[in-house]
């Protein structure tokens, strides 16, 4: 019989992650009833073993089937959009805004109420940011009437509306949801960024939340010949730091 240390749950933890390093354990780990007869000891301190290392990441334990190494999910990075102004420093340019429209609807258009199910009063804001003068990213948000209808007596050239529903309406933005495709410009489109029809552009749906409860959905149109940059660590996947909710 082999001499265990004082704490025999570390010992048999360290040989289990010692066992997984060397690929000895790719998929199951022994059972409870296993680790107890093989270090003589009992069945309550091998699931405490078992536990602590699902608590710390390394395992996955699925009842009634065992447990499990848990797999790396590898990631090289994140493609964040970032806010326009942000990324103006970046190319360090001169960032402006234009307000295009600015006005209430009755009720928003039938992709935007099925977005933020809801379908009352809504605040229309189509917006163009320019770097150097010259148009980069079309806006065309909608927001909650009820939730956020102070917005229409704001100077949305020159504040946030992320700000503006986090600081001034007390709208916490806690989930985003995201589709980022790459499409060609048709003529209205084309007409508002300045480029020629059929110009190939990102084209990014979002609909952002307050706890449960959608506030914004917004489209941007942002010309495709521009670069996204940014400095990531290579780790395991998992939400980007920051989404980039948009000036």
């Amino acid at each position: 019989m082999r001499t265990l240390p004082t704490s025999k749950c570390l010992y048999i933890k360290q040989q289990l992650i010692q066992g997984m390093r060397a690929k000895r354990f790719t998929d199951r780990l022994p059972s409870e009833n296993q680790l107890a007869a093989t270090f003589g000891v009992s069945r309550m301190t091998a699931r405490k073993a078992l536990v602590e290392l699902e608590t710390e990441g390394l395992v996955e334990r699925i009842r009634g089937r065992g447990t499990y190494v848990k797999k790396s999910d590898p990631a090289m990075g994140y493609f964040i959009v970032q806010p326009s102004r942000r990324h103006a420093e970046t190319l360090e340019v001169t960032y402006t805004t234009r307000v295009l429209e600015l006005r209430s609807l009755e009720k928003p258009p039938p992709m935007v109420a099925k977005r933020m199910a809801y379908n009352g009063m809504t605040i229309l804001a189509r917006r163009l940011h320019c770097f150097d003068g010259q148009p980069v990213r079309y806006e065309i948000r909608h927001l909650r009437g009820d939730l956020c209808g102070s917005i229409l007596f704001e100077d949305l050239e020159t504040v946030s509306i992320h700000e503006l529903l986090v600081d001034r309406l007390d709208l916490p933005l806690t989930r985003v949801w995201q589709r980022i495709t790459a499409e060609t410009l048709d003529a209205q489109t084309a007409a508002v960024l300045a480029v020629p029809v059929g110009r190939p552009a990102f084209h990014i749906l979002r609909t952002t939340y307050t706890h449960d409860t959608p506030v914004t959905c917004v489209e941007y149109f942002i010309r495709g010949e521009l670069a996204f940059e940014d400095t990531f660590a290579p780790g395991r996947t998992g939400p980007p730091p920051g989404l980039g909710f948009g000036h």
